[in-house]
């Protein structure tokens, strides 16, 4: 399909309309305009919908009060939360206090989803926080991205989000929608933005504002060392906007970005619509090496908490068994009600195993020191060999043996805490279960392909 065609119909599916974005303007300047008459502080309309740049529907209005820089911590936090309490009640809108780097009003305002987030006003250089700098990233878009522009950021983000790649939460870990916004600064538009994209490489490095000129300095390249694409942020030369970025998802925006510009089309665009056959599912694990599912109740804390912490739990599973010589073919975990951490795995060993040592001629010390620790030795291939039995035959058996005991004990093996809580109470369960969200998650990670 001509590209401008296909643009035309994604503006009118994803783009909104003028009155929606006008309905949100209104709104957040009678919020405004009650918070200056009251408390005379000035506020700033943060997010994309007040940056232009947000997708049909969101109706998000994000308004930032903007404090005094003498203004100490306590105070920020106790009147801001104060002023979100009653603007929330002057408008007749439900509301609850959420926390992120300091607490703060949310609720919902005439159909809107409305946040009172009270920052300090103040400049670049003297930056404390990620409230603080969230200001002046609005003004950095509204000053980089015309009209066209804008409306690119909107397909960006509905492209990113139909293969499962927007949002920069510890749960996701991709894209946000700054960093969108930056993208399409930096190349102009969203075609040439993936026709750059395809051939980025490890450690890509963007530079919007050229902070940076002769590239990044020791120290920097040192803190992004770990992360697969760099991206300087306008008004921080020293963060990269990419921090959260996953290394599976940048692989695989560069693969959907090849894939799109091989052959554009409205489908990359909708999110694929899985209908999840308990048979298909079935065959495919069939089909595969062992098939464990560990199983417990989900920790009473937020995805930001539960979902590194899953990160840590689950690595430290894959080296307990890879240690113990168990062969792991793929791993991942879910969390809804329950947490299931699945692992595809050779799951039975033979009661024992061999241990190389050293070769005789490298001295008698070594040869005693060797058998004292195993025992009977024999010699194969110029080295010496023990027989030795294995502690666990069984990966299930050494699983349920990890998890067992209190949650201290747990931590002590490197278990975080809210975790912890719940995992000594896990049981291996069969793949399949009476559970839809699950079963389109194993189809996902399993590639199961349906029949057309």
């Amino acid at each position: 399909m001509n590209w401008q065609r296909l643009r035309e119909k994604l503006l009118e599916r994803y783009y909104p309309e003028q009155k929606e974005i006008d309905e949100a303007r209104e709104l957040y300047s009678k919020i405004s305009d009650y918070i200056g008459e009251r408390y005379g502080l000035e506020t700033h309309f943060a997010g994309s919908t007040g940056r232009g740049t947000c997708m049909a529907g969101d109706k998000d209005i994000d308004v930032f009060v903007l404090f005094p820089e003498d203004t100490d911590r306590g105070d920020l936090e106790g009147r801001g939360l104060k002023i979100g309490r009653e603007v929330f009640q002057e408008f007749d809108g439900e509301f609850e206090v959420s926390y992120a780097e300091h607490p703060y009003t949310k609720g919902v305002i005439r159909g809107h989803e409305v946040e009172i987030v009270p920052c300090i006003d103040t400049s670049p250089e003297d930056i404390n926080s990620s409230v603080d700098r969230t200001p002046h990233h609005s003004r950095w878009v509204d000053q980089q991205l015309d009209r066209e522009q804008k409306e690119d950021v909107v397909l960006l983000k509905r492209f990113l989000s139909a293969q499962g790649l927007y949002g920069s939460s510890l749960k996701v870990r991709s894209f946000s929608g700054y960093l969108c916004e930056i993208l399409i600064a930096h190349s102009g538009d969203f075609r040439t933005l993936l026709k750059e994209a395809q051939d980025w490489t490890e450690g890509e490095l963007l530079d919007p504002e050229n902070h940076h000129p002769e590239g990044l300095p020791p120290k920097l390249e040192k803190k992004f060392s770990d992360e697969p694409l760099r991206v300087v942020d306008p008004v921080d030369p020293e963060r990269n906007v990419a921090s959260v970025l996953s290394e599976d998802n940048y692989a695989r925006f560069i693969h959907r970005s090849w894939q799109f510009n091989s052959s554009p089309g409205l489908s990359q665009f909708e999110e694929e619509d899985i209908d999840v056959s308990r048979f298909e599912i079935e065959q495919e694990i069939k089909s595969r090496a062992d098939f464990l599912v560990l199983e417990f109740e989900a920790p009473d804390a937020v995805d930001d908490v539960i979902y590194p912490q899953m990160r840590k739990v689950l690595g430290r599973l894959e080296d307990e068994l890879t240690d113990r010589d168990f062969r792991i073919y793929d791993t991942g975990f879910y969390v809804g009600e329950k947490v299931r951490v699945y692992l595809e795995i050779d799951a039975e060993l033979p009661e024992y195993t061999y241990r190389k040592g050293p070769r005789p001629y490298h001295g008698t010390e070594h040869m005693e020191k060797f058998t004292s620790k195993y025992g009977n030795t024999f010699v194969r291939e110029g080295s010496l060999f023990a027989k030795v039995e294995r502690d666990y035959t069984q990966a299930r058996d050494f699983l349920l043996e990890f998890v067992s005991g209190d949650p201290e004990e747990l931590r002590e093996k490197g278990v975080p805490g809210h975790v912890a809580e719940k995992l000594t109470s896990a049981t291996i369960v069969e793949p399949v279960q009476d559970d839809q969200r699950w079963l389109k998650f194993l189809a996902e990670q399993l590639n199961v392909k349906q029949d057309e």
